[in-house]
């Protein structure tokens, strides 16, 4: 995949996150409901086909395989020990991966080990198989993909990442800017106008 059609899926990626937020939005005003970021879905990405610089900010919820088996995973380091453990239970891709261990690093670690003395946040993916896991989202899911998955021939395309956002930075600029319209409003239309928590 070349360098602009990789912009393009980032593009109509977050083009449809946009579009469906602000239709959660205008449908729940026009509802007269409160505008509540719970009500509003999940997300999902297909692992290899986002940047995972995308991901920073949001919160896993699940991990899907494209066999169809989905696996709650509450954090990112949760959803990358699913992904390598799912790796490493096919056993070509366990061969390769007992293979590579202690031969890729990082900066100053070992990122795929035998051993997890080497490692500040090993994760055990199998017996004598660790992944060093003390990174941001971005760098987490980049080293699982670039230095092990990549690297082992493992197919991760078929992998959707479902995530919601971890801060309501959208709400709060929306509350900020009905508290102002509010200020300037008379009294007895400022009762009809939706609520943000």
């Amino acid at each position: 995949m070349d360098y602009i059609e990789l912009i393009e899926e980032i593009r109509a990626e977050l083009l449809q996150v946009v579009n469906q937020r602000c239709d959660d939005m205008i449908r729940m005003y026009q509802n007269g409901e409160p505008y509540n970021r719970s009500e509003i879905r999940s997300r999902e990405c297909r692992l290899g086909s986002t940047s995972p610089s995308m991901l920073k900010g949001k919160r896993p919820v699940s991990v899907t395989f494209a066999s169809g088996e989905t696996i709650e995973t509450p954090t990112w380091k949760k959803a990358v020990q699913t992904i390598l453990k799912h790796c490493n239970g096919q056993k070509d891709m366990h061969e390769r991966l007992m293979q590579l261990r202690g031969k890729v690093f990082g900066r100053q670690r070992t990122i795929l080990g035998k051993d997890p003395a080497g490692m500040d946040v090993p994760i055990q993916i199998d017996k004598d198989l660790y992944f060093e896991a003390k990174f941001d989202t971005e760098a987490l899911l980049t080293m699982m993909e670039k230095k092990v998955l990549e690297p082992v021939g493992y197919d991760f395309s078929g992998i959707v990442i479902q995530y919601t956002e971890k801060k309501p930075a959208i709400s709060e600029s929306l509350k900020s800017v009905q508290d102002e319209g509010r200020e300037e409003a008379p009294e007895e239309e400022q009762s009809g106008g939706m609520t943000l928590s």
